[in-house]
């Protein structure tokens, strides 16, 4: 355990020192706040407009970080030969996906929770008042981007950076189509279309079970139960991703 901390400790720092995290967070910062200027034009909307606004910046820039920096975690590694040094240690190749999984996801967090202070910031402002319902949403983009980092991390171990840019990437826009992927299926009228299109939906994530925002925005509650829900898929569906990441990564040859 103490080498995946300090994997994922040294990632962290080197997320930290990549100055596209500064960039992004600056860009989303803006965004937030920027909507505090659009709300004299929203005819009373502008509460709603800077929720979502919010929570939309939080999702986008954070898989923005993950496209930036996650895509090639392991890719790097390879890139620079610093995977020799590190494989020629007592480090077993799962501790080594762990720590670099773990150590993006300490990024991730400190990049969602500086974003979601500033959105309550700029609520506070327009005397809305601190929103519970933005940290549950914010807790939920969380497990997302967990998700996906770890199917980028996946992708790294075994193409490059930029390859796997495009399949994290595109399994970013198809998750949140993986449900109309199945009705599409069921008006199909060859059984063979419809097993793969079932099959699609099932290895395909479920990206719309973390996006509460509409709810959100409208004051509606989010219940217990389907924030549970989605964590467990998401904590699941991550693991399932990082164990296949283990076995195809001690599968290649340094040597």
């Amino acid at each position: 355990m103490t080498r995946v901390i300090a994997i994922a400790g040294n990632t962290f720092r080197e997320a930290l020192r990549d100055k596209a995290l500064y960039v992004l967070l600056v860009f989303s910062a803006v965004l937030v706040v920027s909507t505090r200027i659009m709300s004299p034009l929203a005819l009373g909307e502008g509460v709603k407009i800077t929720k979502d606004l919010g929570l939309s910046a939080i999702s986008f820039f954070g898989m923005l970080a993950i496209i930036v920096m996650g895509a090639g975690l392991v890719h790097k590694e390879i890139d620079r030969k610093t995977i020799f040094v590190i494989l020629s240690k007592p480090v077993a190749r799962h501790e080594f996906i762990l720590g670099k999984f773990l150590g993006m996801a300490d990024a991730l967090i400190a990049m969602v929770v500086l974003m979601l202070i500033v959105l309550q910031g700029t609520l506070l402002i327009s005397r809305a008042g601190l929103d519970v319902l933005v940290l549950k949403a914010g807790f939920l983009t969380y497990i997302e981007l967990l998700l996906m980092t770890s199917i980028a991390v996946l992708f790294s171990s075994f193409s490059t950076t930029g390859m796997s840019t495009i399949f994290t990437f595109a399994f970013y826009v198809v998750g949140h189509f993986s449900g109309d992927v199945l009705a599409f299926g069921a008006r199909l009228p060859s059984a063979f279309a419809q097993h793969a299109c079932q099959f699609l939906y099932y290895v395909l994530p479920d990206l719309q079970l973390f996006n509460v925002r509409g709810m959100v925005v409208h004051g509606v509650d989010v219940p217990t139960e389907r924030i549970l829900a989605a964590t467990a898929y998401g904590l699941l569906y991550s693991l399932g991703a990082l164990l296949l990441s283990t076995v195809v990564f001690s599968r290649r040859d340094f040597k």
